[in-house]
């Protein structure tokens, strides 16, 4: 991993970049004038470039960067501005005041719309464990601008963590969030997503294990909720609750903190 600059940079865009670098244990490398496609061709390395309101994140097997994006948590978000019910919403039972977790925090699209319904009542706090999304995804959150008030503060307002989710949930108490949710990345992906494409290069693909569900089960204070496909057989063990939405491609796996079995 190589760590740089856009070509015209200023001075505190170098002190972040010398300051990531120490942090990351990767080498900063002035840009100059350099092609990061003629760069990362000669040297076969990722290249995260530091912007002033934005980062980009480079893979030398993707043709476009990673870089943060609302995606589809803006027309989500207008359309329960609009009077319109949210899939994930509904299934997290969530409104003004509550707590959330989303612990696969990727692009934060998820966390945003939480955080929009949860408002300056509740409280969400995200966890990415890779440190360069994490930041990446920080710096969008905090910078980007919709032409909604309601949405940007949503997006500032999100706690994000970074580290593995399951060691973050062993620190947390019991009962500590009214809502964990987990969205284990590309159990089934969606190969058509512009901003999510260049994500894949740099997710971590696991699935999710069985201790992270247990303790987010301890965790959770009222649901813990899942995205999936299909109620697997871990979930399932659990006593979580499947309910197929008819054309769509996934759905929400629900545990009901008391009603377990």
């Amino acid at each position: 991993m190589i760590l740089t600059t856009a070509k015209s940079s200023s001075y505190e865009e170098m002190e972040e970049a010398n300051r990531l670098a120490d942090k990351w244990n990767i080498r900063f490398e002035p840009r100059k004038k350099r092609s990061l496609n003629k760069w990362m061709y000669e040297t076969n390395e990722s290249i995260y470039v530091i912007g002033n309101k934005q980062d980009k994140l480079y893979h030398p097997d993707a043709t476009q960067p990673f870089m943060f994006h609302p995606s589809m948590a803006w027309i989500r978000f207008q359309r329960l501005q609009q009077g319109d019910s949210d899939p994930m919403i509904a299934a997290m039972q969530l409104h003004v005041g509550m707590s959330c977790l989303d612990a696969t925090m990727g692009l934060g699209s998820d966390s945003i719309l939480m955080s929009a319904v949860a408002g300056k009542q509740g409280k969400v706090a995200a966890i990415e464990s890779h440190p360069y999304i994490a930041h990446l995804v920080r710096k969008g959150l905090n910078h980007w601008e919709e032409d909604d008030e309601a949405f940007n503060k949503a997006m500032r307002r999100i706690d994000v963590r970074t580290g593995e989710h399951l060691d973050l949930l062993h620190k947390l108490p019991d009962n500590s969030y009214d809502i964990i949710y987990f969205d284990p990345m590309f159990e089934q992906p969606v190969l058509n997503s512009v901003h999510l494409g260049p994500l894949r290069k740099f997710a971590v693909n696991e699935s999710l294990k069985k201790e992270a569900i247990q303790e987010a089960i301890r965790v959770a204070k009222n649901r813990v909720v899942v995205k999936c496909s299909t109620l697997y057989e871990d979930l399932a063990l659990f006593g979580f609750m499947f309910n197929h939405r008819k054309g769509a491609s996934f759905s929400y796996a629900v545990f009901r903190k008391g009603e377990e079995g």
